[in-house]
């Protein structure tokens, strides 16, 4: 099985505060697994550690007050590149 997971569940580096949601049980359910690891926000460049963003009235603003939603956007459009024709059976993403 194929599985799409957030790069900071398993560890990597690149939350909004540097960190990760590194996720014991997650990696138990991923032992038997074919996995890729996606971070919109890194493939937009946006970096890690970066202010902490949120969606207000539709649009990702960060916490002062810029928007960002071109780079949210772009990321994504990014990651679904990065991904498409692998047939993924399931994904796992923190937020």
């Amino acid at each position: 099985m194929k599985v799409l997971v957030s790069a900071c569940i398993i560890g990597e580096n690149c939350k909004y505060n540097g960190k990760n949601n590194d996720n014991p049980r997650v990696w138990a359910f991923l032992a038997d697994k074919e996995i890729i690891t996606v971070c919109p926000e890194i493939l937009a460049g946006l970096g890690a550690p970066r202010n902490l963003a949120e969606i207000i009235n539709g649009k990702v603003v960060d916490s002062e007050g810029k928007d960002i939603d071109k780079e949210y956007r772009n990321g994504v459009a990014l990651a679904l590149e990065k991904i498409k024709n692998h047939g993924y059976a399931c994904g796992i993403w923190t937020f």
